[in-house]
């Protein structure tokens, strides 16, 4: 739209008009997107500014489902103890696992003879860790740190179930004890060997890593943005 102005007062009246009604439209709309700042506020806010809320816990368990599914450093942790063979072969527990010393590849269990690309193993890895994540905050009473939730991941997936179900060291972490949970570590650093549980070097250097990771403080989620939904 144009406007014939024929003298310098109609200018700068015309002018004021378009200021007046463009304040207006700006205040019109300013309230809706605080409003819509003040939602995502509610949502993601709370999980900034206060690390050790609840929220942090709903924010590991809601980040799980990601692309790589967990932390970067629960997946490096397993996969250097774990080590990576492309054929499977017979373990210390007597079982055929393949990968990543995984017994079973998308459900099905490993036979002899099989064979598996990295890519592949470190596919059936995330998602098999992602459901080992959801198993520990089922059972997990308290707040958990993405990086105490990925040491109890990775010490689930080397040495079972029983260790976040029925242990002293998930009844001290749900107690709420956190340095007598993480000294529980180094005792799950023993294998059957001809009948008798037997200290392992390498369970024990494991053991070690887990139990700094657990104790590694994680004081943003900013970078929890490493773990993506699925």
């Amino acid at each position: 739209m144009f406007l014939k102005l024929n003298s310098p007062n109609q200018h700068y009246s015309a002018v004021l008009t378009l200021l007046l009604a463009f304040t207006s439209l700006f205040t019109a709309i300013s309230p809706v997107q605080s409003e819509e700042s003040k939602e995502q506020h509610k949502q993601f806010g709370n999980a900034l500014e206060i690390p050790n809320s609840k929220d942090r816990v709903l924010l590991a368990h809601h980040l799980s489902s990601t692309s790589s599914r967990v932390l970067p450093a629960t997946l490096d942790l397993v996969k250097h103890y774990e080590g990576f063979r492309s054929r499977a072969y017979i373990d210390t527990s007597g079982l055929p696992v393949i990968g990543y010393g995984q017994s079973r590849i998308n459900g099905q269990t490993v036979r002899m003879g099989q064979y598996i690309t990295r890519a592949q193993a470190d596919a059936a890895l995330a998602r098999e860790l992602y459901h080992i994540q959801r198993l520990v905050l089922n059972n997990v009473k308290v707040e958990l740190t993405p990086h105490q939730l990925g040491a109890l991941t990775s010490l689930v997936y080397n040495a079972g179930t029983r260790v976040i179900k029925q242990s002293t060291l998930s009844r001290k972490l749900n107690a709420g004890d956190y340095q007598g949970a993480a000294r529980e570590f180094t005792r799950w650093n023993k294998a059957n060997q001809g009948g008798r549980l037997v200290a392992l070097p390498g369970l024990t250097k494991r053991r070690a890593a887990e139990k700094n990771l657990f104790l590694t403080p994680y004081p943003t989620v900013s970078s929890n943005s490493d773990a993506v939904q699925q």
